[in-house]
C-alpha cells in the first residue's frame, strides 16, 4: 500500500500544480529519456564512493520510471513525489510490475515523515531546482537526510545556472508522427535566478479531437557553493560534484551537475 503525506506549504502546492494536467501524458513526453542509462550512471557513482545500495528512496519520482528501473536491479525502492497525479500514474503502472519491490507515496520533500529509513536516495531530472526558495531547499535536504541511515549515500542532480540562462528550455515539438505536441517559452530572471517556462500542450486523441492545456514551470539556479553549504548545514558530507553523466568535475558550461553526498 502507498504511504500518504499530503503537501502543506504554499510553494509546494504551486509545484504540485505544475504537474497536474501533464501527469497522464508525462511518459509520452519523456519517451526518449534513457532511464536505463541514468540508473547505470547512478549505480556507477555509488560504486565510485564504495556504497552498495539495498533500499533506495527515490525522491521526486514522477511516474516511477527510475523507481522501476532501480527495482529491476534487485533493489527495494520507495518512490515519493509531490504530485498526486504523478503518483496515481506510478501506482497504476505498478499493477503490471507486481514482481518488483516498489512502493509509492505522495510527499512534500520539505516536510514529510514516512516513519522509516533507507540506506540510499536519489533525486533526478532537476527536480530540486523546482524548489525555488533556498530555505525550503534546506528543509528538503534535512527531511531527505532524516530518512537516510548514517553512512548512506544520496545521488542527485540539478540544472546549472548556465542551463537556465542559455534559453535551453525554449523549445517545441510539432512532429506529425506524435500525438502530443508542445511549445515552451522560457524566461530567466537574473535577479531572482528563477527561470519561468510557459508550456502549451496539444494532445491529439484517437477519436479525432484535440485536448489542449497549459502549465507554468519555475526552476531556480543554485551555485555549487550554495548546494555544498546547504548539504553541510543539514548533516550531509558532499563527496563530489560531477559534470552530468561523466566522471569529470563540473565545467563552466556544464548544463547539469550530479552530486554524491554521504549522511553523517
Amino acid at each position: 500500500m502507498p504511504y500518504s503525506s499530503p503537501p502543506n506549504s504554499l510553494q509546494n502546492e504551486a509545484q504540485e500544480s505544475q504537474f497536474g494536467p501533464l501527469a497522464p501524458f508525462y511518459d509520452e513526453l519523456m519517451e526518449v529519456v534513457p532511464y536505463e542509462q541514468w540508473v547505470d550512471y547512478v549505480l556507477l557513482l555509488w560504486e565510485m564512493h564504495g556504497h552498495t545500495p539495498r533500499r533506495v528512496l527515490d525522491c521526486a519520482c514522477g511516474t516511477g520510471n527510475v523507481t522501476f528501473e532501480l527495482a529491476t536491479r534487485g533493489l527495494d525502492v520507495t518512490g515519493v513525489d509531490l504530485s498526486a497525479g504523478m503518483i496515481e500514474e506510478a501506482i497504476r503502472k505498478s499493477h503490471a510490475k507486481s514482481t518488483l519491490s516498489v512502493q509509492f507515496a505522495q510527499a512534500d520533500l520539505t516536510d514529510f515523515d514516512l516513519k522509516r529509513t533507507w540506506d540510499s536516495a536519489t533525486c533526478l531530472y532537476d527536480s530540486l531546482n523546482y524548489i525555488t526558495d533556498p530555505g525550503a531547499l534546506e528543509k528538503a535536504f534535512a527531511r531527505i537526510g532524516a530518512h537516510i541511515q548514517p553512512g548512506g549515500v544520496w545521488v542527485f542532480d540539478m540544472n546549472s545556472e548556465f542551463a537556465l540562462q542559455a534559453d535551453l528550455f525554449t523549445q517545441a515539438n510539432r512532429d506529425p508522427r506524435k500525438a502530443l505536441h508542445y511549445g515552451w517559452k522560457a524566461d530567466y530572471d537574473t535577479a531572482t535566478k528563477v527561470c519561468t517556462v510557459q508550456m502549451q500542450f496539444e494532445k491529439h486523441l484517437p477519436n479525432g479531437t484535440r485536448q489542449t492545456f497549459t502549465e507554468t514551470h519555475r526552476e531556480r539556479a543554485y551555485s555549487l557553493d550554495e548546494i555544498k553549504t546547504l548539504l553541510d548545514r543539514t548533516g550531509w558530507e558532499l563527496l563530489r560534484a560531477y559534470d552530468a553523466y561523466t566522471l569529470n568535475h563540473p565545467r563552466e558550461r556544464s548544463e547539469r551537475w550530479f552530486f554524491a553526498a554521504r549522511r553523517r
